[in-house]
């Protein structure tokens, strides 16, 4: 069975939980939490029910760790259902996509970091402490600056794939500085982005930007 089973007082005070099809993975991030000493009890399962059982349950549950081999391609919806029923969960998804947009698209909707399967352990503990300290962890490509940039000839009120980036950021809550860190870009450069995003959403600050995605979503 791929389950650690835990007693029911454990359950209560368990607060971390590890959720992925290979047991190898579940084992590595368990001891990452225990050594680094980021969680007094960890869970670890294999399927998505689990998860939501478990977070119904154990109340201080402080951290999630879940591989999207367990959310049956349902990423976006159900980090931003976690986001919603649990706001002070501290939420990690380990996948494989190298894709931009789909990784920020996870972010948006709630998870606060993105670990790709293949990174190094070290770099793993690296994200789940930056992540358990209160911070957005991303994996060093989705700020690629390398990659091509189509700002130029754009329709007036158009996004450079940059500012979507960092709208997306913005979106899950993401501070200028948090969206500085991910995207390895200067502080500063966040502000000029954020003006210019500002101005062709048609709005004047954070929480218009905000506003005026969920608007268009609804």
């Amino acid at each position: 069975m791929n389950e650690q089973i835990i007693r029911n007082d454990e359950l209560d005070r368990s607060n971390a939980i590890v959720a992925s099809n290979a047991e190898i993975f579940r084992y590595a991030i368990s001891s990452i939490l225990s050594q680094q000493h980021l969680a007094d009890t960890v869970l670890t399962t294999s399927n998505w029910s689990s998860v939501q059982a478990h977070l119904l349950r154990a109340h201080c549950t402080k951290l999630a760790v879940i591989n999207t081999d367990v959310l049956n391609g349902q990423g976006h919806g159900m980090m931003r259902r976690l986001r919603l029923s649990y706001p002070h969960l501290r939420i990690i998804v380990v996948g494989q996509t190298r894709e931009r947009m789909k990784i920020l698209s996870l972010i948006s909707a709630g998870a606060h970091a993105y670990i790709l399967e293949s990174m190094p352990m070290d770099e793993i503990a690296k994200a789940v402490r930056m992540v358990a300290a209160g911070h957005i962890y991303l994996p060093d490509m989705v700020g690629d600056l390398s990659a091509p940039e189509p700002d130029s000839v754009r329709a007036e009120g158009a996004l450079t794939r940059r500012q979507q980036q960092v709208l997306q950021l913005l979106v899950g809550g993401a501070s200028n500085k948090e969206i500085a860190h991910a995207l390895n870009l200067a502080e500063g450069t966040i502000k000029v982005h954020l003006s210019g995003l500002f101005k062709a959403l048609g709005v004047h600050n954070r929480t218009g930007a905000v506003a005026s995605v969920h608007a268009q979503a609804y």
